[in-house]
């Protein structure tokens, strides 16, 4: 099990990454690194990125601006480099510190979470943009009453306009909800879907993590990072029932199958699920808790769901596997690792399938303190630690492999 304070210590690490870098020609068998950005206005950037149509590219951190509580900025390119617009400052009853990433609806507004909020429990924004600024919308404040508290996950829409996503704590029974909030004449409106109990060894799931997943006939899938049958995680369906939803736990993560997973799914080709698990596998290779996984759940023609372990990271090639993966056209699959590999500073990876057992690993960088930046002259030592935030998956999907589109 996770030793205790851990969890913020991976964040910490998390936010060693201050920079925004591609991923270009190999160099010596690995793609070649090279920064976009340094930030010096805003700082820690610690969730994913997305992109518009045109290219620009749109997160947020969680410190800088000009309240020190984080901001949401755009990267625009210019000529052969990158220029950065703050789009909003935090100062925390309208939120702040920011960890999950940006969302765009279909008009183009941004929607995203972070701490704060009229209850400092958290709270769901949306930017808008107006007259050429940006305005700011609080959409739902967290912590009242048996409402959740503490989302740090990634949103989502449904085809009717709907936002889903999770809290790590709160709900009635408080281990943690899953929510979805309604647009309506009076403005939106939560309705909590299902609370989590407060009981880490299970044998339903604890702390969701990492936001949710819907399938074409509305089924919600996560990650819990606690509970289940072992006490070391699972994997959650939801599905709507009547007037409401039931929950079933899908796969209890063993330490030998996975452990604590610490990023949300992704639906990828069978269709599947496909996810990450910060801990797990060899515990020769990383004794006691295991170096980290990437996995997959089928379900067959009977509803019975079977997992299949893509890879176990062994410490050479990185340890403490974070998503949410990605694919390419050709159903390759990338992911990162926060720390191991050369000097310990993580890899990023992919994973390539085969018709039987593992899938084929190629690693495709290793972090190692040492780049060129065209801000800075000489080399730097901020590469390290690709962290939860998985700007660097984030931008293999945006810039090589397809761009994500508002």
């Amino acid at each position: 099990m996770r030793a205790p304070g851990i969890h913020r210590f991976r964040i910490l690490l998390s936010l060693l990454l201050l920079f925004v870098c591609e991923l270009s020609k190999p160099v010596a068998g690995q793609l070649g690194e090279r920064v976009l950005y340094a930030f010096e206005e805003c700082g820690e950037p610690d969730g994913a990125l997305v992109a518009d149509l045109r290219g620009n590219l749109y997160g947020t951190t969680t410190r800088g601006g000009g309240y020190g509580q984080g901001c949401v900025f755009e990267l625009s390119r210019t000529g052969s480099g990158w220029t950065e617009s703050v789009l909003w400052n935090f100062n925390g009853p309208d939120g702040s510190n920011p960890t999950a990433a940006l969302i765009f609806d279909k008009a183009g507004n941004l929607y995203g979470m972070g701490g704060g909020g009229d209850y400092n429990a958290g709270e769901v924004f949306e930017l808008s943009p107006s007259g050429g600024r940006s305005s700011e919308t609080v959409l739902h404040s967290f912590g009242s009453g048996n409402d959740g508290w503490d989302p740090q996950s990634n949103l989502i829409f449904d085809n009717a306009g709907n936002l889903y996503g999770t809290t790590e704590n709160g709900g009635t029974r408080r281990g943690g909800t899953i929510f979805k909030l309604s647009p309506g004449p009076d403005g939106w409106s939560e309705t909590i879907l299902y609370t989590f109990p407060a009981s880490i060894a299970g044998p339903d799931g604890e702390g969701p993590i990492g936001g949710v997943v819907i399938d074409r006939n509305g089924a919600l899938y996560g990650v819990t990072e606690f509970g289940g049958a072992n006490g070391d995680g699972a994997v959650y369906e939801l599905i709507p029932h009547g007037s409401g939803y039931k929950e079933k736990i899908i796969h209890n993560f063993s330490i030998y199958d996975g452990l604590e997973p610490g990023s949300g799914l992704t639906i990828g080709p069978g269709p599947a699920l496909y996810g990450t698990t910060y801990f797990g596998g060899d515990t020769n290779a990383c004794p006691y808790v295991g170096c980290g996984m990437v996995f997959k759940l089928a379900k067959d023609a009977e509803g019975n769901w079977t997992e299949t372990v893509l890879h176990e990271m062994s410490g050479t090639d990185g340890n403490y596997t974070v998503g949410p993966v990605v694919f390419d056209h050709a159903g390759r699959l990338y992911a990162v690792a926060e720390s191991g590999g050369i000097m310990g500073m993580g890899s990023v990876f992919m994973l390539t399938p085969t018709l039987n057992g593992p899938w084929t690993e190629t690693i495709l960088h290793l972090f190692d303190f040492k780049f060129q930046t065209e801000r800075m002259a000489g080399p730097h030592t901020l590469g390290s630690s690709p962290g939860r935030a998985l700007l660097v998956r984030q931008l293999l999907c945006l810039g090589k492999f397809g761009r994500r589109e508002a």
